[in-house]
């Protein structure tokens, strides 16, 4: 995303980047890419949406906390992000689902956070994407997800040569 897209009204719609929850970084930027932490569908520090989907949460509330917690890992990606540096477009989305034993809408569920990827970013949110049942997440989240991005260089075009 081109730097000046951070004043955009949706993408000022985030929440304030997530305080970590252990000893580790949010987010951190290597060599052109963005790696986000793990997030959940916390709202001001509060877990929201706990539970095993289909058993104790639907696919609609499933696909709401994903919606949630991707918003919290951009929130995080542009919060690490160096002055002059831009968030580029997002490469792959992870999304794990605390999934009750025969669920198998994953894929449903992480559509709640590509949809809200491509409601803030347009084609840049569109990605590569993973769903993954497992059988619990962290303080009882119903969903966990991670981001990669590229990052690019507030001189450089997207997807061009840098300028001088």
């Amino acid at each position: 995303m081109p730097c000046d897209d951070v004043e955009d009204p949706l993408l000022r719609q985030l929440p304030s980047p997530p305080v970590p929850r252990g000893d580790y970084r949010p987010a951190v930027t290597h060599a052109g890419l963005l790696f986000c932490a793990g997030m959940t569908p916390r709202i001001d520090g509060v877990l929201h949406h706990r539970g095993r989907v289909g058993a104790d949460l639907t696919v609609e509330e499933a696909r709401e906390a994903a919606a949630i917690a991707v918003g919290n890992a951009l929130s995080a990606a542009l919060a690490a992000l160096a002055s002059g540096q831009c968030l580029d477009r997002v490469l792959r989305l992870t999304v794990y689902v605390s999934a009750a034993p025969g669920f198998t809408e994953h894929t449903a569920v992480a559509d709640g956070a590509s949809a809200r990827l491509r409601e803030l970013l347009g084609e840049r949110g569109a990605a590569v994407r993973s769903a993954v049942g497992v059988a619990s997440l962290p303080g009882g989240a119903c969903v966990e997800l991670e981001l990669t991005c590229a990052v690019r260089d507030g001189r450089t075009p997207a997807g061009g040569p840098e300028l001088p």
